[in-house]
């Protein structure tokens, strides 16, 4: 379990690569971002690797074809690329749990 102490909130401006956003029981390291700035506001989005795959099968937390990624291979058609992907996406008004680092 993780308590107040070892977390911080940020806004999806303030995230940054390797942090862990907890998220749908899920502990997300945030691998790389991006950012696309429209009229009203900024939305980002962090394509980041599941930590706990294992937890979040055996506790439902989402359906595991969620977590999975897919590529075209040459004679085989479409394949599964990533089981372990999440993409962590917000506009500033959208707070994140955030594991502070020990």
């Amino acid at each position: 379990m993780t308590t107040a102490s070892n977390v911080t909130v940020k806004d999806s401006s303030q995230l940054a690569k390797g942090d862990i956003v907890l998220t749908h029981g899920m502990r997300v390291r945030l691998d790389f971002g991006a950012s696309h700035k429209r009229s009203d506001c900024t939305v980002y989005a962090w394509t980041g690797t599941v930590l706990n795959r294992d937890k979040v099968r055996e506790e439902g937390h989402v359906p595991m074809s969620f977590l999975r990624t897919w590529r075209w291979q040459p004679g085989m058609g479409c394949v599964t690329d990533r089981k372990d992907v999440w993409v962590v996406q917000g506009n500033e008004l959208a707070e994140w749990i955030v594991e502070n680092p020990s």
